[in-house]
């Protein structure tokens, strides 16, 4: 459990932490504010589509599973996007995209923790620390491939969510809750 934290958080910092440098290095600056937007809308509504399907038609594993493959398609195509200079409205809406399939990661694998854990009062704090770990993780990471202007940064952020994906696939299954 502490790896799936430690994975989705990396996967999350490696975009988050250099998109407004990519942005400026490749003339999207006027974008930046509605970049950053983007996360707000999709936490409005994003969570309210895949949350109440985790919660009611399939299990939160595998929800996360196919979210953490569009997540990882988003990324790349947010990348290919800035690299190429699409048009900056279409820019911004390949990142919407992103964020749309994004923004529910955090909460579904905490779903996911929690429904393994025997004592989480204190058991979720030191899982949860793992998370910090791979936030910092994925910025080294951004660092030391020297992509903190490049589109690089998300190229290796899409990659990290299939890391994700496929490793959804040794979590044991959570089945949804049943309804009343």
């Amino acid at each position: 459990m502490a790896a799936l934290f430690f994975l989705v958080a990396m996967a999350m910092g490696i975009w988050f932490v250099p998109l407004s440098t990519v942005l400026d290095a490749h003339g999207f600056s006027e974008i930046k504010p509605y970049a950053f937007a983007t996360a707000a809308i999709a936490a409005f509504v994003s969570p309210l589509i895949f949350g109440a399907m985790a919660d009611r038609h399939l299990g939160p594993v595998r929800v996360l599973r196919w979210l953490a493959v569009a997540t990882a398609g988003g990324m790349a195509l947010a990348s290919t996007a800035i690299k190429f200079h699409w048009p900056p409205w279409l820019v911004l809406g390949t990142i919407q995209l992103h964020a749309l399939c994004a923004a529910p990661m955090w909460s579904i694998s905490t779903t996911i923790v929690l429904s393994r854990l025997q004592d989480a009062q204190q058991e979720f704090g030191p899982l949860r620390a793992m998370a910090t770990v791979g936030w910092m993780a994925g910025c080294w990471l951004v660092s030391a491939l020297n992509a903190d202007t490049s589109t690089l940064a998300g190229y290796s952020g899409a990659v990290t969510w299939l890391v994700v994906a496929a490793f959804t696939l040794l979590l044991p299954s959570v089945a949804p809750p049943k309804s009343a």
